[in-house]
């Protein structure tokens, strides 16, 4: 079953516009937007709260990622479960809008078959929102290498001689949390494992699990 990843050529298209953005927020630098090095800081400088455990879990599906991003009123589920904890740490800041983070990540799957995942990966996690007095929302993206024990039934390719336990993580993450206890939020993660478009094993798009849990900033 092959799977079709989301476009390489739409992700270089959207990292190009952010990067082209110009900065023009309190007189700060008068670079381009990300590039410019005067609005970024190390997170040792300028946290208060730099690190973070999360424990979630969720099921797996037989979508892609596009099916699975474009239907999540009626998420199909297969066979598959994964219960997770990771821990993370900020490394930089770019004013108080964005945050660059480190995380590992363990992961038990369980249903057709038990095996286990170790990942990292560097996360870019969007903080200014404008309901933010309401409720604290940051948005993030994920992405670097993760190993299973197994070959994973879900991750299957038509070819079944493209296969490879080391994938790349592409994650999406949502937290909510409310202003008065910023610390603690509930989070909803789609953790996706793929082959880069072939460039792992010739796997395409390899299994994707929408998952929820707890996340806690200390």
């Amino acid at each position: 079953m092959l799977r079709q990843g989301p476009s390489l050529t739409t992700f270089a298209l959207v990292g190009l516009l952010l990067a082209a953005m110009p900065v023009q927020a309190d007189g700060e630098g008068d670079g381009w937007w990300l590039f410019d090095s005067q609005s970024w800081d190390w997170a040792s400088e300028t946290a208060d709260t730099p690190y973070a455990i999360a424990v979630f879990g969720g099921a797996g599906t037989e979508r892609n990622f596009t099916d699975t991003l474009e239907n999540f009123h009626s998420y199909e589920s297969s066979s598959d479960s994964l219960v997770a904890i990771a821990a993370s740490q900020e490394i930089a800041w770019f004013r108080d809008q964005l945050s660059i983070e480190g995380e590992v990540m363990y992961g038990f799957h369980f249903g057709r078959e038990e095996y286990h995942e170790f990942g990292v990966a560097l996360y870019a996690r969007w903080h200014d929102f404008p309901w933010n007095d309401y409720v604290l929302t940051t948005f993030a993206v994920g992405m670097g290498p993760s190993y299973t024990t197994e070959f994973p039934i879900l991750e299957t390719q038509d070819d079944p001689t493209d296969r490879s336990r080391t994938l790349n993580q592409f994650n999406l993450e949502l937290t909510v949390a409310p202003p008065d206890d910023p610390s603690t939020s509930v989070m909803l993660r789609l953790q996706h494992r793929s082959g880069m478009f072939g460039m792992f094993g010739g796997v395409s798009d390899a299994s994707n699990f929408l998952t929820i849990g707890l996340r806690q900033e200390f």
